[in-house]
């Protein structure tokens, strides 16, 4: 006869085992956090295809711009397109700095240091150049040096809130 508690007596079952999971090695711990980064570059790829392109995504920013500003002219119109558009350059570039940091530091109570600073900046300099180039190969869409400056001016601003941040917590 089994051990085990028969699921209609009522009876608990055995006790499970309470002992602490074995930590996973230290490179499998940054692969998850470079992984993250990754798909985050990946993402931002996906952006700089086709189906992100200004004529694609007029069709859904123009009618969500007239509907809260119905007075809003034509030029006006491209130059709140052009804004959103710039905006999303700036943000993606922020947050890929910010998640080179975070993997670089790997869940490590360490404070914050000027090299990872650097080497986000690196990465986000190199990966704003490369999305530029892999844009002159998408036919709707155009390369710039305006948007790689726009790219790497995100991930400084990104780097720059991270130094503030560390400071103050620093002083306390």
């Amino acid at each position: 006869m089994s051990r085990e508690a028969d699921p209609g007596s009522g009876a608990a079952p055995p006790a499970l085992s309470l002992a602490p999971l074995p930590e996973p090695p230290p490179w499998a711990i940054r692969a998850r956090y470079w992984a993250v980064v990754v798909a985050w570059m990946l993402l931002i790829s996906y952006f700089s295809t086709d189906v992100f392109s200004a004529e694609n995504t007029n069709r859904y920013l123009d009618p969500v711009l007239r509907w809260f500003f119905p007075d809003m002219t034509n030029p006006q119109l491209r130059d709140a397109h052009t804004v959103i558009r710039k905006s999303a350059h700036f943000i993606e570039f922020l947050v890929l700095g910010l998640l080179v940091v975070w993997a670089q530091r790997a869940g490590r109570p360490m404070p914050w240091l000027a090299r990872w600073a650097l080497n986000a900046m690196l990465l986000v300099t190199s990966y704003a150049g490369l999305d530029e180039f892999h844009q002159s190969f998408v036919a709707s869409r155009t390369p710039s040096f305006a948007d790689t400056a726009v790219d790497i001016f995100g991930g400084a601003v990104g780097q720059v809130a991270l130094y503030l941040r560390h400071l103050v917590r620093s002083r306390r």
